[in-house]
């Protein structure tokens, strides 16, 4: 079976986002009969020997790319190599390939508009180190928009007990709602917070930066951001598909994120 390839940051392996993007890729090209080869790399130097690779062993027709950024060398050496291709570009991009086109602010957008109907005059964004993966463009965009101090921006180490260790302190300034880049670790802070006697939501309100069933079943449920990555993972599929066919080379324009609200906010 003929395939597409996909290369994806370690950075981003435990985001449910990328998750669910990536399952939902899969099902456009299984119905055309083509397989979806996934490739995890740290960095963009083995993302770029990964697609080398690819080339020189074959089996691979097209590649579908994650956030694809402006001057992205990533397109000029995947055509170099002869591979068609389709991306998930922002959408105040125009490229010249098929893409699914999304507007990554308007989930900061979402959630600012939703946390001002809330009563906590403060918001700290608890994020991981910034190694220039998705998540690291998503703080920048925070940290972008943090000029009326609505956003507190606060980096944490890799692992669970920083971002419990960095909730703890933020909630001893008073009440405030905790944004958390990723829900494993919403959660984690959650469980330590009660045990610390903190009341949910009215001294600290929690909200991840993505839905998930961890979100879900917690108790608390935990409100979360839901980024549509089904939608676009499904999305990216048909655009690859049309890459290979060479006809289309149009943008599809992604569905809007929302609030799934919980018991935290």
């Amino acid at each position: 079976m003929s395939a597409v390839g996909l290369a994806v940051p370690a950075s981003s392996i435990d985001d449910h986002f990328v998750a669910a993007l990536v399952h939902a890729l899969a099902d456009p090209l299984l119905q055309a009969g083509r397989g979806l080869v996934t490739r995890v790399v740290e960095d963009r130097d083995a993302e770029e020997r990964a697609y080398r690779h690819w080339a020189q062993v074959g089996g691979i027709d097209a590649v579908a790319l994650l956030d694809v950024h402006r001057e992205d060398g990533r397109v000029e050496l995947l055509r170099s190599l002869g591979f068609p291709l389709a991306g998930v570009v922002h959408s105040s991009l125009t490229v010249d390939f098929p893409a699914v086109s999304v507007d990554f602010d308007a989930s900061l957008s979402v959630l600012r508009a939703f946390l001002a109907t809330r009563s906590h005059d403060t918001a700290v964004y608890i994020t991981g180190p910034d190694d220039g993966g998705i998540g690291s463009a998503r703080s920048a965009a925070v940290e972008t928009a943090g000029g009326d101090d609505l956003f507190h921006v606060v980096r944490v180490e890799r692992g669970v007990d920083s971002a419990v260790s960095a909730a703890i302190a933020a909630v001893q300034a008073g009440p405030v709602t905790l944004v958390f880049d990723s829900d494993v670790h919403a959660a984690a802070a959650l469980g330590a917070l009660r045990e610390r006697g903190s009341r949910i939501p009215e001294d600290v309100a929690i909200v991840s930066w993505t839905n998930s069933a961890l979100c879900q079943s917690a108790s608390p449920s935990i409100t979360a951001l839901d980024r549509r990555g089904t939608e676009i993972g499904a999305l990216l599929g048909e655009r690859i598909l049309h890459a290979i066919d060479g006809a289309d080379r149009s943008s599809a324009r992604a569905p809007e994120p929302f609030v799934v609200v919980g018991e935290t906010t």
